[in-house]
């Protein structure tokens, strides 16, 4: 009897523990966003129950459930959640952003939103962690190989070097082909009214720089005609519409606080030789004073820019510049040795960037805000040059009640640097330019102690004009004094403001009025001490700009459905609009200082020269745009827009933008239920877009200009411009078709997007030459045709994806666009010179039947019959010049790979340029000056030219006379002969990497930290090809149209590795 009695409270204990295990309990927690943000309304079932609730303002919830049974949590725009209900009775859940269903909501043109099913055109729009993951000081450069159609051409390494941006080619050969940047409404200058060129200046950030990238959201790309022209003669380049973060409604005040430390080293070098030094004799050298030159002692002395001389490492001792460190009076011979790393490891350094952003945003049942303040602190890779920005931003929505709403939004941005390293052939400026013409036998390090160096006196005519001692002083500084003391220092605020409000009149019409502005002001200086190399009595210039543009609008929008079960849905929208833009612009040059070091125009030896200018545009527009469509299956979509622009004559001054553009659904058209196709919509569009090219504020008026040089040094002078007017000008048109395909497939597993389109823009605006008797030397004229065909791909797969929400997922996006452009009508000769597209004697062309940016320059002249290279007397023969090839690459693309697991997150991107052509002038002085490490070849043997000689009958024999490896690089490399230094501009890059990890919530439960993220990355890991020799291929001269394809001493591309840490409160 015990023993049944014990096996009886044995089954009942049993039963007892399960029962136990099974009751139901209390699971309370909270719900916050992928930044940590409380979540107010998100859903929360107990699968395969009725049993949910929804989490309160703060993100909280409480439900019953019991151990085993599973939470779902879903909420609009986050991906579905699932939890297990374990022993713990707290979960909670941190929901991540649904890319997919984001990108079926975009915004448009004039900040409209529509269903991206709608769109008739191609639209692609990059979210906010494709900008951040890996930060850059100029946002325009995280857009590299993530857009398809989308260009990004980088002008140098520099810290917040300027970058150019086109959008389906180049659809203008004169003003700006760049596209429209649209900050929540404020149309914002990117220019950079750079004032480098061909022969110095400096480079600044563009205008978008000035967005502090962790306050934006979104960033909207439209491409085509139909896209962009409700922006009229403004939009015919594209529109980046960028969206920034803002607050939401119902959410408690959060804080967010990002923090990047970066660490940026130059990786792309020429190749240097170091088998040879200074001179141009290979036997002798002697350095006299390093600025002079003695034609009489054979091999030359320090005043000698190349590296012809004596062979380094062969026990030899020579005179030399550090020779008198040692003994200034009575200099001795020194080793001549090679130090092959020391113009890399000294000149260029490690630069350091710390960019912090702390945000706060929340809101109430009527309102939103939000508000950030960012610091950005960075030195570059070049010594001594430098980047600060202020950023302050904020926003706020209201709604005032059930019919009206308000919001407000401004941000300010000051950008300030010490010192902006410069561009160009100019010594003065840019002292990269000294790593080229430079002296293989110098050890860097011991002229970066400038100071305690000699001073030696740059002229000889009585006056002092002491600079310190250098390897060279005849064309260079010594390069850390000029960037320690001759200072290009410059400063740009900038101001961007929004405000509108809006009242629904009724469940079907609205009513919205806005205004934007966007202000900046500029200013730059150039400063040079007495010593400087061509200024030796020392220079000042000052340039200070400022311009504000104005954008006001009111707009009706009616919004409508109709027919059996409001099977049809009409949206229209009409508005009006008026812009006006002023530009001021004041420089002052004092060519020769009275007292070293005293930067003013007041303290020019002379009367200073002056320069001063202003301008006021205005642009008044109507438009008008709506959509039609039925059973969300099939969708027209219409608009129109006039503008009157003062730009043009007053004749002439009204252009209207048509355009239209169709959707179709053909998976719900043709009922296709299929798990294999999920999605299938083909779309076209067809516009017609215009602008006023170059044409500026008083192109077509008849002015006068003041001159900088006044009359017997005091009288005011003015003078007719150059270009005349033509009153009988009108806007460039462009007309646009596009057509394209969207699929997905496999559960939505592959996403496809193709667009074919076909741009023509006629009557282009250009000035073409005049007889100089007219009193003029140019013409404005509608004067030639431009054409843009091409196709764009975008591809994205996910290989992998789980169903659990930390498990692992593994996706990748490849994009690729092919852009053919053409010019055609150019009157007269059919070739005309692009502005600022010169180096020596090579050109940057527009020319007919050719692409514009054709590279022309001097070639060598050929045998026609074999193609080789003429020689004569052993040296080759300069030809005629001729189209060496072009900038525009055949093709673009990029294939981004992103993976996560548990809390980590993967991103890499490679992205590519096929094709296109840039002239290096690195690459032709460089070999000109003996530094290359192909100017090794010969030097002993001397060299024989690959090609053929005249015969002495008419016919030509392979080419067998030996030259000294001096004569032939000077022949065959030099401003003379361009074609040596045309290369094939193709690379591959490894261009992002980042790494991130999101700290479990177990660890900060009790802090008031909703969320914690670390990460490592990387921009410009590596160049896995490319063709041009010791160079960067991607960079050009600057951001003009005609500086692409053209190089010289471009500071390296920088390499960038950084550390995040994101914390959420």
């Amino acid at each position: 009897m015990r023993a049944k009695h014990k096996g009886l409270l044995t089954l009942f204990l049993a039963l007892f523990v399960q029962i136990s295990f099974a009751q139901t309990k209390t699971i309370t927690g909270t719900v916050s966003d992928q930044d940590g943000l409380p979540l107010p309304g998100v859903n929360i079932v107990v699968q395969g129950t009725t049993n949910g609730t929804q989490t309160d303002f703060d993100g909280n919830y409480s439900i019953q459930a019991e151990q085993g049974q599973v939470l779902v949590f879903t909420y609009i725009g986050q991906k579905e959640e699932r939890r297990n209900v374990g022993a713990s009775n707290t979960i909670n859940v941190q929901m991540q952003e649904d890319a997919q269903a984001l990108e079926e909501v975009v915004v448009t043109a004039l900040g409209i939103s529509r269903e991206e099913k709608s769109l008739g055109y191609a639209s692609q729009q990059l979210q906010s962690e494709s900008i951040t993951d890996v930060p850059t000081t100029n946002v325009v450069n995280s857009l590299s190989g993530k857009v398809a159609g989308v260009n990004i051409t980088q002008s140098s390494g520099d810290i917040g070097a300027s970058s150019r941006i086109t959008v389906r080619g180049v659809s203008t050969i004169f003003g700006n082909s760049q596209p429209l940047i649209v900050v929540d409404g404020a149309v914002v200058d990117n220019n950079t009214y750079t004032s480098g060129n061909s022969n110095g200046g400096t480079d600044v950030p563009n205008g978008l720089a000035d967005i502090n990238p962790q306050d934006i959201e979104s960033i909207n790309v439209l491409k085509g005609g139909e896209a962009t022209a409700l922006y009229g003669m403004r939009g015919t380049n594209g529109v980046l519409v960028i969206t920034t973060k803002s607050g939401k409604k119902g959410k408690a005040l959060g804080i967010s606080v990002n923090s990047t430390v970066s660490f940026s080293s130059p990786y792309i070098f020429p190749d240097y030789q170091n088998s040879y030094g200074q001179g141009h004799s290979s036997t002798l050298f002697h350095f006299i004073d390093g600025f002079g030159y003695d034609e009489g002692l054979e091999g030359g002395d320090g005043g000698t820019d190349e590296s012809w001389g004596p062979k380094l490492d062969a026990g030899y001792e020579f005179v030399q510049y550090a020779s008198y460190l040692q003994n200034p009076d009575d200099p001795q011979p020194l080793p001549w040795v090679s130090y092959p790393n020391s113009v890399v490891d000294e000149f260029y350094q490690t630069g350091l960037s710390t960019d912090n952003t702390i945000a706060l945003s929340g809101g109430t049942e009527s309102t939103a805000y939000r508000l950030s303040l960012g610091l950005t602190d960075a030195s570059g890779i070049v010594y001594n040059t430098d980047l600060k920005k202020y950023n302050i931003g904020g926003n706020v929505t209201f709604d005032l009640n059930d019919k009206w709403t308000a919001g407000f939004s401004a941000r300010y941005t000051k950008s300030t640097s010490d010192q902006r390293n410069g561009v160009g052939y100019g010594e003065t400026a840019n002292q990269v330019g000294q790593l080229v013409w430079s002296a293989r036998q110098v050890d860097w390090s011991l002229l970066k102690d400038w100071e305690n160096l000699p001073l030696i006196n740059t002229v000889d005519d009585g006056r002092v004009r002491l600079t310190p001692l250098n390897w060279n002083l005849r064309y260079n500084n010594n390069p850390f004094w000029a960037l320690d003391k001759n200072l290009n220092p410059w400063e740009r605020n900038r101001f961007i403001a929004t405000a509108n409000i809006g009242h629904q009149l009724s469940e079907k019409f609205r009513f919205d009025v806005s205004t934007a502005i966007d202000y900046f002001d500029d200013t730059r200086e150039t400063m040079m001490y007495f010593g400087t190399v061509d200024n030796r009595n020392g220079y000042y210039k000052l340039e200070d700009r400022n311009r504000y543009e104005v954008n006001s609008q009111a707009m009706f929008s009616y919004d409508d459905q109709f027919g059996a079960e409001d099977q049809w849905k009409l949206n229209l929208l009409v508005g009006g609009q008026i812009m006006v833009n002023k530009y001021k612009f004041f420089s002052g040059e004092a060519q020769n200082l009275v007292i070293d070091g005293l930067f003013n125009l007041a303290n020019s030896d002379g009367a200073p020269i002056l320069d001063d200018d202003s301008s006021e545009q205005r642009i008044n527009s109507l438009y008008g745009t709506g959509s039609l469509s039925y059973k969300n299956l099939v969708y027209l979509n219409f608009s129109g827009r006039n503008d009157w622009a003062s730009v043009l004559p007053v004749k002439n001054n009204s252009i209207f933008y048509p355009a239209v553009s169709t959707s179709l659904l053909l998976d719900d058209i043709l009922n296709i239920e299929s798990q294999q196709l999920n999605f299938l919509k083909i779309r076209g569009s067809w516009a017609q877009t215009g602008s006023a090219g170059p044409l500026n504020a008083y192109s077509v008026t008849p002015v006068y200009e003041l001159s900088a040089y006044p009359l017997n040094g005091s009288a005011p002078t003015a003078y007719v411009p150059n270009t005349a007017w033509n009153s009988d000008i009108k806007a460039q048109t462009e007309t646009a078709i596009e057509a394209g395909i969207e699929a997905r497939l496999f559960s939505n597993r592959l996403n496809l997007n193709l667009t074919y389109y076909d741009k023509k823009n006629e009557d282009v605006i250009m000035p073409l030459d005049v007889s100089a008797s007219s009193g003029f030397t140019s013409v404005w004229k509608n004067a030639a045709t431009i054409s843009n065909k091409g196709v764009e791909a975008f591809l994205g797969v996910d290989i992998l994806r789980s169903s659990e929400s930390d498990g692992f997922n593994l996706g990748v996006d490849v994009n690729f666009a092919k852009n053919v452009n053409e010019v055609s009508d150019i009157e007269g000769s059919g070739v005309i010179n692009l502005s600022n597209g010169n180096l020596w004697n090579v050109y940057t062309q527009a020319r007919n039947g050719e692409a514009i940016g054709a590279i022309y320059g001097p070639a060598f002249a050929r045998d026609e019959a074999s193609g080789k290279i003429i020689y004569e007397d052993g040296l080759p023969v300069i030809g005629d010049s001729e189209v060496l090839g072009n900038s525009q690459p055949d093709w673009v693309g990029g294939v981004g790979i992103n993976a996560s697991y548990k809390g980590f997150r993967f991103r890499t991107l490679f992205d590519t340029k096929y094709g296109g052509e840039v002239y290096s002038q690195t690459n032709t002085w460089g070999m000109l000056a003996g530094i290359l490490e192909e100017t090794v070849i010969g030097r002993e043997s001397g060299i024989v030219g690959d090609g053929v000689m005249a015969d002495g009958s008419g016919g030509y024999v392979p080419n067998n006379v030996v030259v000294p490896a001096l004569d032939y690089y000077s022949s065959a490399f030099n401003q003379n002969i361009a074609e040596s230094s045309v290369f094939d501009a193709t690379f591959v890059k490894w261009r992002e990497l980042s790494l991130s990890y999101d700290l479990p919530s177990r660890l900060f439960n009790n802090m008031s930290v909703e969320s914690i993220n670390i990460g490592v990355n990387v921009r410009n890991l590596a160049i896995l090809y490319k063709k041009a020799p010791h160079i960067d291929p991607e960079t050009a001269f600057g951001t003009d149209i005609g500086q692409q394809g053209l190089e010289y001493a471009q500071t390296p591309a920088a390499r960038t590795i950084g550390l995040s840490l994101n914390v959420n409160f």
